[in-house]
């Protein structure tokens, strides 16, 4: 209920024009909305006089001088109100943000926070999203090129819980691919190396470290359970074993998580968010290729003794861990809403720069995932 004292301001995110004398033209930059609606001189008038600082009662004062006529306190109300449930404008009060985030928080992430609230109704909802990004313990299995970049994007956006694993340590050929790796951590644990460079971004973040390798008989179990969120970028000993056997357990405790691309063959692949029961799993995603190649063989390849290792750019490992992150952000931050979410993999053409999306559906009768009910996060 909007009440005489209350304090608006035009959301950071969006421009508004004339167009002509009485249509006003809304454009939300961020979501790339537009709206458009005729308005009277009195509304344009308004509209002109909301700085973030004056209440409504100050506006209808301010009105009144300058066209020297009594106006209607329910009239104003009303055109804030309709400006206001359209998402034009939000309250200003500088306290909404206190029982959420700290003020060095509010001021490190402002364009994030303000980012979030062009998503998210509500004067308050902004700061409850960067809380659970803050809060949130996100765990990472592999912490090379992807899963280090991944790390880096979640630390800067305020993410401050990690579980690095990564039974690694930093090689010379590193160096031209990942950011955190330098020259002299060569032969350091790849999660040591990472460490060092998030807390270069946070000194507040908080870290576990597991260096070792996952194999089929690791038992993760503990570190699924304490998990918010998991990410998968281990290809070792290969990609699809691990996925599969981090999915199942995640399945199992129904977390979501995120198997990372631009490995191998799939290099730039954007990677599949899973949510249990709501999208595909990767059991899901195996029996898909398991049909779409049903009947395939591979010719021998003509060259006997050939470089073994899959090339590319340290952008393309980078363009899969922002889309990762993208995707992460969303639903950790609560940005959209996943009971219509409906991507699945994407495999991104160098050549053209085009996204190829397979058309994977989840199994309702997979034996992984299919029983599995969907729980809000």
């Amino acid at each position: 209920m909007i009440k005489d004292t209350d304090i608006f301001k035009i959301r950071d995110a969006v421009d508004i024009y004339l167009i002509g004398e009485d249509i006003l033209q809304i454009y939300f930059m961020n979501t790339r909305k537009q709206l458009q609606f005729k308005a009277n001189k009195l509304t344009l008038l308004l509209i002109e006089c909301i700085d973030g600082k004056k209440s409504i009662l100050d506006i209808k004062e301010k009105l009144e001088e300058r066209i020297d006529k009594e106006i209607d306190l329910e009239a104003i109300k009303q055109v804030f109100s309709h400006i206001f449930q359209k998402g034009i404008i939000v309250e200003n009060k500088s306290s909404l943000h206190e029982p959420y985030i700290s003020d060095e928080a509010k001021e490190r992430y402002d364009r994030q926070i303000n980012f979030f609230g062009d998503f998210l109704p509500g004067a308050t909802r902004k700061y409850e999203a960067q809380q659970k990004t803050q809060e949130s313990r996100i765990l990472i299995f592999g912490c090379g090129s992807v899963g280090g970049w991944i790390a880096t994007e979640l630390a800067m956006c305020g993410v401050e819980n990690f579980m690095l694993y990564d039974g690694d340590n930093v090689e010379e050929s590193d160096i031209s691919r990942h950011i955190f790796f330098e020259d002299k951590l060569i032969g350091d644990p790849k999660v040591d190396a990472l460490e060092k460079y998030l807390l270069k971004i946070n000194p507040h973040i908080k870290i576990e470290k597991y260096h070792q390798f996952l194999m089929p008989d690791t038992d993760i179990t503990d570190l699924i359970s304490r998990a918010d969120f998991v990410v998968n970028t281990a290809d070792e000993p290969y990609i699809g074993h691990t996925s599969l056997k981090i999915s199942r357990e995640c399945i199992k405790h129904k977390k979501a998580h995120y198997i990372a691309g631009g490995f191998d063959a799939h290099l730039a692949s954007t990677g599949e968010l899973i949510i249990p029961g709501l999208t595909p799993c990767v059991d899901c995603y195996a029996d898909y290729f398991n049909e779409a190649l049903k009947g395939w063989k591979p010719k021998p390849h003509p060259v006997k003794e050939r470089y073994q290792e899959i090339g590319g750019l340290s952008s393309m490992s980078l363009f899969s861990a922002s889309f990762g992150v993208i995707e992460i952000i969303k639903y950790i931050a609560g940005l959209t809403n996943f009971k219509t979410y409906s991507k699945s993999r994407g495999e991104f053409l160098f050549d053209t720069l085009d996204i190829n999306y397979l058309d994977v559906k989840r199994d309702i009768n997979c034996k992984t995932c299919g029983e599995i009910v969907y729980e809000e996060a």
